[in-house]
C-alpha cells in the first residue's frame, strides 16, 4: 500500500472512530455532570460522612417514622393506611403526606440492614438523582434543545438554590419528578396527536400510574403539577392555530376508546388515595384561608440571594420587611440571574416569531405564560391574593398550606424556558458573554442546606430504649427527653411525640402519641410537663377504650405498666 492510500485509509477510519466515539463521550460527560451535581447537593453530608443529615430532629424524624411504616407494610407487619401512632384512630397515614415512593426506596436500603436515618438520607439522594437525567431528556425531547443546553439546564435544576435551602422538608425534593412526569405526559400527547394507539396507551398508562404514586408520596408537588399542567393545556388550546386544534380533535375522536380507558385507569388507580384522604379532608376541614395567606410570598420573596451576594439579602429584608426573619418558609425564591434570563425569554417569546419548522414556539409560550400566570396567583399585596379564588374554587387547593413552595415547583419550567431562550439567542449574544452568563447562572445557585439531624446521637438514643414489658400492647410517653431543642412551646408539641412515633414504628408497637400536619379530633397530647397532661392521656384512653397501656419515660428510659 503506497503512502497516499495509507493516509486516506487512516483519515477515513479515524473519522469513523471519532464519529462513533462522540455519542459515548457525550454520555460520559452527562453522567459525570449528573454525578457531580448530585454530589454537590449533598456535599456537606459527604464531608461529615453522613453523620449530620438534612432536616432536623422533628420534621426529619416524622418523615423517617412514615418511611419505617412502609418498611413494616412490605414485611407484612402493618396495614398500608394505618401507622403505629395516633392509635387506635383509623387511616392515620392520611394526617400527613403518604411518602409511598420514598417508602419503597427506603425499604430497599433497610432490607440491606442500613440504619433508618442513613436509609432516609439515601432516599433523598436517589430522588434528587432522578431529576438530573429526567430534566436532561425533557430538554432534548420537549424543548428540542441540543445536548449542551440540556446539560446546563439539568445541572441548574439539580443544584437549584431554593430546593437546597428548603430540603429540610424532604418531601419537597419530589420536585425531581416534575420533568419525568412532564416527559411522560408529552410523549402521551405526542402519541395521541400522531394517532398511535399503542404508544398513547403505554405512555398514558405510565403517566397515570406514576402520578398516582406521586400523589400518595408528596401532595404538594403532585397537585401543583396538575394545577400548572392544566393551565398550560388551556393556554395551548387558546394560542394554537385553529387548524391544529381541529386536526387534534379529529385524532382524539379516533382514539376515544384508549382515552376512555386512561380516564377509567386514572379513577381506579386513585381510589386508594381518595378513600384514604377524602374522609380526613372532611374531618379536618384542611387549612383555613388565613393560615394559607400567611404563607403567601410577597413580591420580595420571588427572588432569593445566595452566599455569592454576601449579606445583601439580609440588608434588603431589613429595609423592605423589617422584623421578619430572612430565612423562613417564604425563602423559596429563584436566583436573580435566572429570573432575569426568564424575563428576557418572556419578552422574546411574546415579540419574536420563532421559525424552526416545529410547534415549539407555541409550546414554550404556553409553558412560560402558564408559569407567569400561576405564579401571580400565589403572591399577595397587603391582604389580597388571587389565590382566594383558587382556594375556594379548585378541588384540592385547601390542602396546600405553604403557597411559597410553589416557587420550588416553578424552577423546572423557569429553567427550561431560560435554556430555550439562551439557545435561540446564542449566536447573537456571542460565545464570551454566553459563557460568562452560564458560569454566573451556576455560581448563583451555590448555597448550603439546613443540616440538623444528628444521626449517631439519635441512633444511640434509640438503642438505649429498653424492651417494653410483655403486658404492654400500647404505650404513651410520660416524659420527654431532657434535651432542649427549640423553644418550650415547640418542644412541648414535638419532642415526646416524634420520639414516640419512631419508637412505635421501629418496635411495631402502637402509641397514642404522634404528630402530623393534621391530628385526630380531640387529640391534645402536648406539653408532658404540664399538670394536665396525664389527665388528657386518661381522657383519650377512655374515649377510645385503649387497653394494656404502658408509659415510657424518655428521661430515665424506664417503662411502666399502667
Amino acid at each position: 500500500m503506497d503512502t497516499e492510500k495509507l493516509r486516506t485509509a487512516i483519515y477515513i477510519y479515524g473519522r469513523a472512530f471519532v464519529a462513533r466515539s462522540i455519542p459515548f463521550a457525550k454520555a460520559g460527560l452527562v453522567v459525570v455532570a449528573g454525578t457531580l451535581s448530585v454530589a454537590y447537593f449533598f456535599r456537606y453530608q459527604i464531608e461529615n460522612q453522613f453523620t449530620l443529615l438534612l432536616s432536623d430532629r422533628y420534621d426529619g424524624v416524622i418523615e423517617i417514622s412514615i418511611l419505617e411504616h412502609w418498611y413494616n407494610v412490605l414485611r407484612g407487619k402493618s396495614l398500608w393506611s394505618q401507622t403505629n401512632y395516633f392509635f387506635p384512630v383509623h387511616d392515620t397515614l392520611a394526617y400527613n403526606d403518604g411518602y409511598l415512593i420514598y417508602g419503597l426506596i427506603y425499604s430497599i436500603f433497610r432490607s440491606l440492614r442500613i440504619d433508618p436515618f442513613l436509609s432516609g438520607e439515601a432516599v433523598s439522594v436517589v430522588v434528587r438523582a432522578v431529576g438530573f437525567p429526567a430534566f436532561y431528556f425533557a430538554c432534548l425531547r420537549i424543548l428540542k434543545l441540543n445536548w449542551k443546553w440540556a446539560l446546563l439546564g439539568a445541572t441548574l435544576f439539580t443544584v437549584s438554590n431554593n430546593s437546597l435551602i428548603r430540603a429540610n422538608h424532604q418531601q419537597l425534593l419530589s420536585v425531581s419528578f416534575v420533568p419525568l412526569l412532564g416527559l411522560l405526559l408529552y410523549n402521551s400527547i405526542t402519541a395521541l396527536a400522531e394517532n398511535r394507539s399503542t404508544r398513547f396507551l403505554a405512555w398514558g398508562s405510565a403517566f397515570v400510574c406514576l402520578h398516582a404514586a406521586w400523589l400518595m408520596t408528596s401532595y404538594y408537588m403532585a397537585w401543583y403539577f396538575v394545577f400548572y399542567g392544566s393551565v398550560t393545556l388551556v393556554i395551548l388550546v387558546v394560542i394554537s392555530p385553529r387548524s391544529t386544534m381541529r386536526n387534534f380533535g379529529a385524532v382524539c375522536a379516533k382514539q376515544k376508546w384508549v382515552g376512555a380507558f386512561l380516564v377509567a385507569l386514572t379513577v381506579l388507580i386513585n381510589v386508594p388515595f381518595l378513600l384514604l384522604y377524602l374522609p380526613k379532608a372532611i374531618e379536618t376541614g384542611m387549612h383555613p384561608y388565613r393560615e394559607v395567606l400567611s404563607f403567601s410570598p410577597a413580591l420580595v420573596d420571588v427572588v432569593h440571594l445566595n452566599m455569592l451576594f454576601g449579606n445583601l439579602e439580609d440588608v434588603l429584608y431589613r429595609y423592605l420587611r423589617p422584623g421578619d426573619p430572612v430565612y423562613s418558609e417564604l425563602s423559596t425564591g429563584l436566583s436573580p440571574g435566572l429570573l432575569f434570563v426568564f424575563v428576557c425569554a418572556i419578552i422574546f417569546l411574546f415579540r419574536k416569531d420563532i421559525s424552526d419548522g416545529t410547534n415549539q414556539k407555541v409550546l414554550v409560550r404556553a409553558l412560560a405564560f402558564a408559569a407567569i400566570g400561576t405564579w401571580a396567583t400565589i403572591l399577595h399585596v397587603k391582604s389580597f391574593s388571587a389565590w382566594y379564588f383558587i382556594y375556594y374554587l379548585v378541588p384540592g387547593a385547601k390542602a396546600a398550606r405553604v403557597l411559597a413552595r410553589y416557587q420550588i415547583f416553578l424552577t423546572a419550567p423557569v429553567v427550561g424556558v431560560a435554556m430555550f431562550y439562551l439557545a435561540k439567542q446564542a449566536k447573537m449574544i456571542g460565545v464570551p458573554i454566553l459563557m460568562a452568563i452560564c458560569f454566573f447562572l451556576i455560581a448563583e445557585e451555590i448555597n448550603g442546606p439546613g443540616l440538623a439531624l444528628d444521626r449517631l446521637h439519635e441512633l444511640a438514643r434509640l438503642e438505649r430504649v429498653p424492651l417494653q414489658p410483655p403486658e404492654c400492647s400500647v404505650f404513651f410517653v410520660s416524659a420527654a427527653r431532657p434535651e432542649k431543642y427549640m423553644n418550650r412551646n415547640i418542644d412541648g408539641i414535638y419532642s415526646h411525640n416524634v420520639d414516640a412515633m419512631l419508637i412505635a414504628e421501629m418496635r411495631n408497637l402502637p402509641t397514642i402519641n404522634g404528630f402530623a400536619t393534621f391530628v385526630p379530633p380531640g387529640w391534645d397530647l402536648v406539653d408532658p410537663v404540664s399538670s394536665s397532661y396525664l389527665e388528657k392521656v386518661q381522657a383519650y384512653v377512655s374515649r377510645y377504650h385503649v387497653r394494656n397501656l404502658c408509659d415510657l419515660d424518655l428521661k430515665t428510659m424506664v417503662w411502666k405498666a399502667k
